[in-house]
């Protein structure tokens, strides 16, 4: 098994987004969480990235979007 796997800062880099985000979407349960090494360091996919990519570019109707309604 060769898997190429990433670092929290490569996906930063790839995705473009803050560490807070990122980690935010992982503690509200937006994305599902990735593997974790021995060290428990997050370990990603290219998959995991494209996952990521996926909601960060999600779009949502307007309807949605909004929190109140008034």
């Amino acid at each position: 098994m060769n898997k190429k796997f990433y670092s929290t800062s490569e996906v930063l880099t790839k995705v473009r987004v803050s560490r807070n985000t990122l980690f935010l979407w992982f503690k509200h349960h937006k994305i599902a969480e990735v593997r974790r090494d021995r060290n428990n360091h997050r370990i990603f996919t290219a998959h995991d990235i494209q996952r990521i990519l996926h909601y960060k570019n999600k779009l949502i109707p307007p309807a949605k979007a909004l929190s109140g309604g008034g």
